[in-house]
């Protein structure tokens, strides 16, 4: 980062820039753009292992690697449409590969 470019933003010599500088970072304000809340509406694995289980009825979690490609992708497919499980996250405990679930 270039110093003096930065500091030529304030009025006055170079002590009275880097004041000046220091004082405007240190400025209280009410901006609201970087404290607002993201919605993490996210699963804890133990949840998303119970919607899991929901979703293959009487199939295993262990079984699902090993189902035959079709019948493995459409249970994927409703995996997925799980709310609130991410795509890793469903990899990780389905123990298959991530690209897999992509």
């Amino acid at each position: 980062m270039d110093k003096d470019l930065l500091l030529g933003m304030f009025p006055g010599d170079r002590t009275i820039a880097k004041e000046k500088f220091k004082a405007f970072n240190e400025e209280l304000n009410h901006d609201k753009c970087l404290d607002e809340r993201i919605n993490n509406s996210r699963k804890m694995d133990e949840d998303a292992r119970l919607e899991i289980r929901q979703t293959l009825g009487s199939i295993e979690i262990a079984q699902v690697k090993s189902l035959p490609r079709l019948k493995r992708n459409e249970v994927l497919r409703k995996i997925k449409g799980i709310d609130g499980l991410s795509q890793r996250q469903a990899a990780r405990i389905l123990g298959v590969s991530a690209n897999l679930i992509f």
